[in-house]
């Protein structure tokens, strides 16, 4: 690793470390305040000192980071593709097959392996779904009472699985890259065993229109899941609701 994708790394991790903690930081003030408020009507929910206290334990992080922002731009340091074009690994792999008239056994089992790794990915982040399902389906979850109450329930439970299935989605998605190489370079060895041979490959035709029913089947079903999860929840009579009473609301037509 280069000094300069170090550097980058680097920086993109106290980057992250500090939006994770800002976060938690505000999340932790308003819930506190909120508390204190209900104490307290005529107190506020942020103040000077409770920002300042949250603030502190974060700011050498924040200044750690301006430092390496000023570092960064005295020496130069700058990611060195990010002036060359991005290159697509599976249209290139498509494109060297085009060219190859029968297909090499070592290309047909990276074509099964992408195909295997495409649905394990799909299928953990289906199963990560569920408990949220399950959870949004249950009318019990929403009190109208307490909404901040239901909605830091609702994080609780959505975040982690999310991260969860959206993690296996890109551990997949790797590994599918890896293979998608290993396969342009199986075609590749094929290809030129086959142009040493006096072998031509027929024109193929792409048809890309094969490749996107999956992903709108896919987009469609978790739709439909989401519409009758919010039948089921009462989220579809809350909108109705609002629908009917937005011009009253924000306008104040009444």
């Amino acid at each position: 690793m280069t000094r300069s994708k170090l550097y980058l790394a680097l920086q993109a991790a106290v980057c992250i470390a500090l939006v994770v903690l800002l976060s938690l930081s505000a999340i932790s003030i308003y819930r506190e305040g909120s508390a204190r408020k209900a104490e307290h009507p005529m107190e506020s929910v942020y103040t000077p000192g409770e920002v300042a206290g949250k603030f502190a334990p974060i700011a050498p992080l924040l200044f750690a980071g301006l430092g390496l922002l000023i570092a960064g731009l005295v020496l130069g340091a700058k990611d060195e593709n990010a002036d060359k074009p991005v290159t697509d690994a599976e249209l290139n792999r498509d494109l060297v097959i085009a060219r190859v008239a029968q297909p090499s056994e070592a290309m047909l089992t990276e074509q099964r392996a992408q195909r295997r790794l495409a649905w394990i990915g799909w299928a953990v982040f289906a199963l990560c779904m569920v408990p949220i399902l399950i959870y949004i389906m249950n009318p019990a979850h929403f009190p109208e009472a307490d909404l901040e109450g239901m909605f830091f329930s609702l994080l609780r439970v959505f975040l982690p699985w999310t991260a969860v299935g959206l993690g296996a989605l890109a551990v997949t998605s790797i590994l599918r890259e890896k293979s998608v190489l290993r396969q342009t370079e199986a075609a590749q060895a094929q290809l030129k065993a086959e142009k040493a041979a006096g072998i031509v490959a027929a024109p193929q035709s792409a048809d890309m229109q094969k490749k996107t029913i999956l992903p709108q089947a896919i987009i469609i079903v978790v739709a439909v899941i989401l519409i009758i999860a919010g039948v089921f929840n009462g989220s579809a009579r809350d909108v109705l609701y609002k629908a009917i009473t937005i011009c009253t609301e924000c306008v104040g037509l009444g």
